[in-house]
């Protein structure tokens, strides 16, 4: 009997230990609130006058932040070394499907860009496991945000809201439509291998590896009898993307210097054809790769593809005390390394080699509390966008000018719990009427912001 009893304190002391070792936590995010926007674009339409308008007004969700639910925990393996994961997937409050669902589907842009729909059953946001070792770092596996992204978001006044106005980050609110110069960066990569290091001096570096290659044998299926030769559907060859990326961080003091790049390459031998509307060759969600065409059902979507898309960041922060200013600069470049090459930016056509579009934009902001209670942002920022060459050769590349700025403040019930009003906006202009790169737009949004 007195065997019994030590052996069952003997277990239960061991599972307490265990217990006290691990742990998991729920968070969230729950935005919901009324959100409006106006836009009008350039437009070749006939009947438009030249314009394409477009107003809308809802009860919504995640103006602010993007609406979530995750699980994160660790375990202590002991000697300064533990393991963690994180599973996180995005949320619909006000819709039917909570999560993911036609609601959230991916947008037709041809580059990945900052949505955080994926158009599944549930909207995997990032899902990773790793280690972690005190005073070296920590590395991690799975779908994860990009060196850039991270950068961009401790050093964005806005911190990084679905409005209009951010020339870094557009948000899955901001119902500015395909316009190519609301794409900054790539935010999220799937097939991810990243590392961290801890702060050595003031300094810490961050690294991703992303991968997802896959080589047939090449051949063709015949064609039925009476088909199109052209809707022949090629199998076979290279169906390759990946990207890597680097980060390093600076703190001193009230100041914070970051800086970022990252490239990524779609490289696909024979074309797709098909009924497909939109192809990305790295799984479901646009923001999971680099999709690189659309277009109708039985028609072939895109030819034999090979870009590279090279994005670069520089962001500072200093905490003047009352109020805490940022800056930003990003730049983007994307290159069709073969000629022929599917059409970017959801156009028709083929691209001849060289540039597929390019994208520089700076921003300026600023973030203060009012009161304890009561805090305010602002931002404002200007960019040149220059679309890519087609494959008949043009006098000039169409080129648009914009200007973007965002303005909003918190009022916080609580430590978790605050109501916001935010309102944004853009200004393009271009030399090139009816090309959908100039235009104007405006939005805003009140509501009231839970987080657990």
């Amino acid at each position: 009997m007195k065997k019994s009893l030590l052996a069952v304190a003997a277990m239960t002391a061991f599972a307490g230990a265990a217990q006290a070792q691990s742990s998991v936590t729920v968070y969230g995010i729950l935005d919901v609130g009324y959100i409006g926007t106006n836009s009008n674009t350039t437009s070749t339409l006939a009947g438009a006058n030249g314009q394409a308008k477009v107003t809308t007004n809802q009860i919504g969700a995640s103006a602010e932040s993007s609406s979530r639910l995750g699980f994160k925990g660790t375990e202590d393996l002991g000697g300064g070394t533990s393991a963690f994961f994180t599973i996180e997937m995005g949320l619909n409050p006000t819709l039917g499907n909570l999560s993911g669902s036609a609601a959230a589907a991916p947008s037709t842009i041809a580059t990945a860009d900052t949505t955080n729909g994926s158009g599944s059953a549930i909207d995997n946001r990032q899902t990773f496991v790793g280690l972690k070792k005190n005073g070296i770092g920590q590395f991690a596996i799975g779908r994860q945000y990009t060196p850039i992204f991270n950068a961009g978001a401790v050093t964005d006044a806005a911190q990084y809201t679905n409005m209009m106005g951010d020339v870094l980050y557009s948000g899955s609110s901001a119902g500015v439509g395909v316009n190519a110069y609301i794409n900054g960066m790539t935010n999220r990569a799937d097939n991810a291998l990243t590392f961290q290091t801890d702060k050595f001096a003031g300094f810490s570096v961050s690294g991703m590896y992303a991968l997802y290659q896959s080589n047939a044998t090449q051949g063709v299926v015949p064609a039925a009898s009476g088909t199109v030769a052209q809707i022949t559907p090629v199998t076979g060859g290279n169906t390759n993307w990946g990207g890597w990326g680097l980060s390093a961080d600076y703190t001193w003091n009230k100041l914070y210097l970051t800086a970022a790049m990252q490239q990524f390459r779609t490289k696909y031998d024979t074309g797709v054809n098909g009924a497909i509307s939109t192809v990305n060759l790295n799984g479901a969600p646009v923001t999971g790769g680099q999709a690189v065409g659309s277009g109708l059902g039985g028609v072939q979507v895109f030819g034999p593809t090979n870009l590279t898309d090279q994005q670069t960041y520089g962001g500072a922060t200093y905490d003047f005390g009352i109020l805490k200013a940022y800056v930003q600069y990003i730049n983007r470049t994307m290159n069709q390394n073969t000629s022929g090459g599917g059409a970017v930016e959801g156009a028709s056509g083929v691209t001849a080699v060289g540039q597929a579009f390019k994208r520089t934009a700076e921003q300026i902001g600023v973030r203060s509390y009012i009161t304890p209670s009561i805090e305010a942002w602002a931002q404002a920022g200007t960019g040149k966008y220059t679309a890519g060459i087609s494959s008949t050769p043009a006098t000039s590349l169409a080129q648009a000018q914009f200007v973007m700025y965002q303005v909003g403040t918190n009022y916080y019930l609580s430590k978790r719990t605050n109501l916001y009003a935010a309102f944004g906006g853009y200004n393009a202009s271009s030399a090139v009427q009816g090309n959908g790169l100039a235009g104007t737009g405006s939005n805003y949004a009140v509501g009231m912001r839970h987080t657990f």
